[in-house]
């Protein structure tokens, strides 16, 4: 009978212990769903917060239209390509402030040194800007020059060009930055004096406080390409390292978009994305750098950027692979932001394709593969400082 009992009480007091088991069990549990619910909540609540900065409202200042490179060549009349790229822009953006254009206005063949007028050419695109844009006027047109094109009165002279809401510092090729410039003799002197020029306006817009953006516009870039090479001979933009490294240090201070054009003519351009290429402020890119006893250079700095680095987009043709769309640029000045979108005729197009190498010549050896762009998406935000 005791031993029933006793039989008794050890099996209730095990039912007791599961019990008791079961309720820290559950407890645990319950705790473990409180932790991982305040968990999931604070993720939440730091997404909602991400979101509200994100959607901050913006004021858009002003609306630009880049391009360059109106030349006849393989893919049909410069005129109707820039017609289609502007009709697929007016479909999502119905006014704009200003265009730049960035130089090259038509090509004969043997002619590419200053020796073609570009008045026709740039009657027509303001032609056409006008038909689709009726209200920019032609003072809110900035013309460069190019390396077929001498200076006429419809090429703006060079420095700053003042508008409401951004400045356009312009560099002519001609004069301020020349294209083969280990081959043509006084291609040092004027980059260098380019480079001290820039670096006293810039410096004076920093003293003043300028806030607006900087709208850098020339036609021969500033990135190292085989152009610059041995392999070219011509040392196409061998002394750009002179303006690069006066540009990056002003755009610690100063907000600086910077576009070019140039490089439509062959694969020059693949390592970067092709015929379109971007790249923003903490990108690297790369440099030449010079020996000024010698024509040409293999060598080059990787960079880092303090500044937004563009393709205007060509207008006329384009050899490049593993993209040669031709396009143009739409650059939307916000109070607190700029945001890009490249368009073809198509409508929106990527701002670079993958890099590539460049077949002929092949310049695999010379640009690892390293150094290849990735593709980017348009559009892109780059945020105001």
């Amino acid at each position: 009978m005791a031993k029933k009992k006793r039989l008794g009480i050890l099996t209730v007091a095990l039912a007791v212990a599961v019990v008791i088991a079961g309720a820290v069990m559950v407890n645990g549990a319950l705790k473990d769903a409180a932790k991982q619910q305040a968990e999931q909540e604070k993720i939440e609540s730091a997404q909602k917060t991400e979101e509200v900065v994100e959607e901050e409202p913006s004021e858009l200042e002003a609306t630009l239209f880049f391009a360059s490179d109106y030349q006849e060549g393989e893919q049909g009349a410069p005129s109707d390509n820039l017609k289609g790229i502007l009709n697929a822009v007016k479909a999502e953006k119905p006014s704009l402030d200003g265009m730049i254009f960035c130089g090259d206005y038509s090509n004969v063949s043997g002619k590419s040194n200053y020796e073609i007028t570009p008045e026709p050419a740039i009657s027509e695109i303001k032609g056409i800007m006008g038909e689709t844009y009726p209200d920019l006027t032609e003072e809110n047109m900035i013309f460069t020059q190019g390396n077929h094109d001498p200076l006429t009165i419809s090429i703006n002279s060079p420095g700053l060009h003042e508008f409401d809401k951004y400045l356009v510092y312009v560099n002519n090729t001609e004069i301020d930055f020349p294209w083969k410039q280990g081959e043509v003799s006084g291609s040092l002197y004027k980059v260098t004096h380019t480079a001290e020029v820039m670096k006293i306006r810039l410096n004076k817009l920093i003293e003043q406080g300028e806030k607006r953006p900087v709208i850098i516009a020339q036609h021969v870039p500033l990135h190292y390409t085989a152009r610059t090479a041995s392999g070219h001979g011509t040392g196409d933009n061998l002394y750009s390292s002179l303006v690069f490294d006066v540009v990056n240090e002003a755009a610690n201070e100063l907000n600086i978009i910077y576009i070019t054009g140039h490089n439509h003519s062959g694969g020059w351009d693949n390592y970067m994305g092709g015929s379109c290429y971007f790249k923003k402020p903490g990108d690297t890119i790369l440099i030449p750098e010079f020996d000024k006893n010698q024509t040409t250079t293999e060598t080059y700095k990787k960079e880092t950027l303090n500044f937004t680095y563009l393709n205007a987009g060509y207008t006329g043709y384009s050899k490049a692979s593993p993209d040669n769309t031709l396009t143009g640029t739409v650059c939307e000045i916000y109070d607190n932001k700029f945001v890009f979108t490249k368009y073809s005729s198509e409508g929106v197009h990527p701002l670079s394709a993958a890099g590539a190498a460049n077949t002929d010549p092949d310049d695999s050896t010379l640009i690892p593969a390293e150094n290849y762009s990735k593709a980017l998406e348009s559009p892109q935000k780059v945020e105001r400082k």
